[in-house]
């Protein structure tokens, strides 16, 4: 596992920036793929003979998009960061602090890695460095 410090961390920003900026739109794009799929679904058990194809090419935008997701969740722990929330942009790098085990926390849209926490702690518990 990586130990980062904080200019290791925010040096990884710009590619953390760009990736994270893609994995919140995929999200939002899963999202409103599912519930373009239920709604779909919903109306073929009703009497949507046909929509086959439709139905289809919903699954294919889903498929899609969770794809994408899971590259780019795969790129950043390549990295050995840890994603923890994709719809808020959260990413933590494990690090040490007073000779105890951290996470320094990043947001999408924060311009540095400015907060940490506990392992055992979340984003509600940031304190700023």
């Amino acid at each position: 596992m990586k130990i980062w410090t904080v200019e290791e961390a925010n040096q990884t920003l710009p590619y953390l920036n760009e990736i994270m900026s893609v994995l919140v739109e995929q999200n939002q794009q899963a999202d409103l793929a599912c519930q373009s799929l239920i709604e779909l679904e919903q109306r073929i058990v009703g009497n949507g003979h046909g929509k086959e194809r439709e139905l289809a090419y919903r699954r294919a935008r889903l498929n899609d998009a969770r794809s994408k997701m899971q590259t780019g969740i795969e790129q950043i722990h390549r990295l050995g960061c840890q994603v923890k929330d994709v719809e808020l942009g959260l990413v933590d790098f494990p690090s040490h602090r007073d000779g105890r085990d951290i996470l320094l926390c990043w947001r999408l849209g924060e311009p540095a890695v400015l907060y940490w926490h506990g392992p055992d702690e979340g984003f509600a518990s940031r304190r700023l460095l």
